[in-house]
């Protein structure tokens, strides 16, 4: 499976290092998380007391880079990096497209209100009004906060409510109507960015229909969850191909001699980087002190 990359090559990093540890048994990724320590420290604390020292940290780099280095001459290939990256990507979409599944069963849940098995046009046109008036005040906040969640809606609290992924960032990045963002991509259907109701109402009517299979007037478990299996699937077919070749530009940022083969050293420097980053006392330990402490400005251009 070919995946959306990041564009910025100063995030291989973040990408390398979310993995588990090849001898040990599989922890949770954790991808992406760029100035959030407690991510970081959810990715890197192997004996689970809260704290990430530099040993705790090159320790893990040195697993990763030693799975990695699949043919285990020393170094790691361009190959053998792009494999790694593929498989472990893979394998987290997969997970990912689990949990979306799990939180869409409970959304389901939340929507039939009279607990029968199914949701009626009614039930659905309930929830729908909530969602709506959350996404409105979404809109209107955004400027303020483009991370305020929209308030009410059934779909909206259950997206929020429901458990998070332990601070990874999605890579599927399916829309939810509890954020501007989510909302517009889901109603604003000629793209203006704003949503009237004669607009939403369409997409509303539009989903329960294609929802709908059977044309009954009611939404089963399994239409409900096939929908959004489907454009589960197509989110993911539609990680293009060409978005993979920043892995090929990330591999050439890391091989800093241009050898065609990354060596420890070569992937520690900016392993120090990123450790350095997320200790933001400077103390030599990443822990809850870091994380109460603002992230480091931007450098001026």
């Amino acid at each position: 499976m070919k995946i959306t990359l990041l564009a910025s090559a100063c995030a291989c990093t973040l990408l390398l290092s979310s993995a588990v540890h090849a001898q040990t048994a599989p922890r949770p990724l954790v991808g992406g998380h760029g100035n959030n320590v407690t991510a970081f420290i959810a990715e890197h604390d192997d004996n689970a007391d809260g704290k990430v020292t530099w040993a705790e940290f090159e320790a893990f780099r040195r697993a990763r880079f030693d799975a990695t280095d699949s043919n285990k001459n020393g170094t790691v290939d361009e190959d053998e990096y792009v494999a790694e990256f593929d498989q472990r990507m893979t394998a987290e979409i997969e997970r990912e497209r689990a949990g979306q599944v799990e939180q869409t069963r409970a959304r389901f849940a939340a929507l039939d209100t009279d607990k029968d098995g199914s949701v009626s046009r009614a039930e659905f046109d309930a929830a729908g009004e909530k969602t709506w008036q959350g996404g409105q005040k979404a809109l209107a906040s955004r400027g303020k906060d483009k991370a305020a969640p929209a308030a009410g809606g059934t779909e909206a609290r259950t997206a929020a409510g429901a458990q998070r992924f332990d601070n990874r960032r999605s890579r599927l990045n399916m829309p939810t109507s509890h954020t501007a963002e989510g909302f517009l991509e889901l109603y604003d259907g000629n793209g203006d960015g704003k949503v009237d109701k004669a607009e939403f109402d369409k997409a509303r009517d539009e989903q329960f229909a294609r929802t709908d299979r059977n044309g009954d007037g009611q939404l089963s478990l399994d239409e409900y969850l096939g929908e959004f299996e489907e454009r589960l699937d197509r989110r993911a077919a539609s990680l293009t191909q060409g978005d993979d070749r920043q892995v090929h530009v990330r591999f050439g940022v890391l091989d800093a001699d241009k050898s065609g083969e990354m060596t420890f050293a070569e992937y520690q420097v900016s392993g120090k980087r990123l450790f350095d980053t997320a200790d933001r006392n400077k103390d030599g330990v990443v822990d809850a002190t870091d994380a109460a402490l603002p992230p480091p400005a931007a450098p001026r251009r």
